[in-house]
């Protein structure tokens, strides 16, 4: 029985030159996140910003990523309109 490494290069090799750059692409984000894993655990920090409004920057901009509102939504009203968006030709 081949271990699992063997059964990964057979697999690598087995595919077309064309599709190398994607196997080599998704081998770099692996061992990136191994490398971020081994530094965590060794209480390293995995990035380090000099500039503090770097960080705050980085911030908003996952704040607005995730979908973070800073005001109160009228779920019901907001349903009702996409509802209404949707179904007004078929009335």
């Amino acid at each position: 029985m081949l271990t699992l490494r063997e059964q990964t290069i057979n697999m690598v090799q087995s595919l077309p030159d064309e599709k190398m750059p994607y196997i080599f692409e998704l081998l770099k984000w692996a061992l990136g996140i191994l490398n971020d894993k081994n530094n965590a655990a060794n209480g390293q920090p995995v990035t380090v910003l000099n500039d503090p409004s770097e960080a705050i920057k980085t911030w908003e901009r996952f704040r607005a990523y995730k979908g973070i509102i800073a005001y109160d939504i009228d779920t019901r009203a907001e349903l009702a309109e996409a509802r209404d968006e949707k179904y007004a030709c078929s009335v």
